[in-house]
């Protein structure tokens, strides 16, 4: 009996909610929701690149970590590390160390990334991971005593496939699951 009192109210409500007039917003608020979906359709470009530059430079910073170039290695395996070094050629080992340093990062980046910040992004991801790898190359050269600068040039071609292999494989993931 309860039961059937309460759906007669809640039926009523709603006829009553049906029959009122509609009223339309205002103008400001109009203009506060087309600007929150202007933002959020539109992120503004500073804050994109400014969060995917976080976690790349905190990803990079992580993978410094295994690095037997900068002493800040845990563990073990810096033998393995000095021994391929010494195994394969310098274009080989910077080729495979820049893509290793930055790929991490690139992943991340397009994980946190939302799909209206992807497309933010676009075609922009060439010139930004170019300058990206370039910027870390200067900064690991200018850290570091061991680094020749010739043959350790290969690191920025190294960092800039991990980017772009990284950023672009995770975001055609996300895109198949959508």
């Amino acid at each position: 009996m309860n039961q059937a009192k309460n759906e007669q109210e809640m039926f009523q409500e709603f006829a009553d909610f049906v029959e009122t007039e509609q009223v339309a917003p205002g103008k400001q608020l109009d203009k506060s929701v087309l600007g929150r979906v202007r933002n959020d359709l539109q992120p503004a470009w500073w804050k994109v690149y400014g969060k995917i530059t976080l976690v790349e430079v905190t990803a990079g910073l992580a993978t410094l970590t295994i690095c037997p170039q900068f002493g800040l290695g845990f563990g073990q395996h810096k033998q393995f590390l000095h021994a391929l070094h010494s195994s394969t050629s310098p274009a080989v080992f910077y080729l495979l160390c820049g893509l290793f340093f930055v790929t991490l990062g690139a992943i991340l980046g397009g994980l946190i990334l939302n799909r209206a910040e992807i497309l933010a992004v676009g075609n922009k991801k060439y010139p930004y991971f170019s300058v990206y790898s370039i910027l870390a190359y200067i900064l690991l050269i200018a850290l570091s005593p061991e680094v020749f600068v010739v043959s350790s040039l290969v690191w920025v071609l190294g960092a800039l496939l991990g980017n772009l292999l990284g950023f672009s494989m995770i975001i055609r993931l996300r895109q198949a699951t959508t």
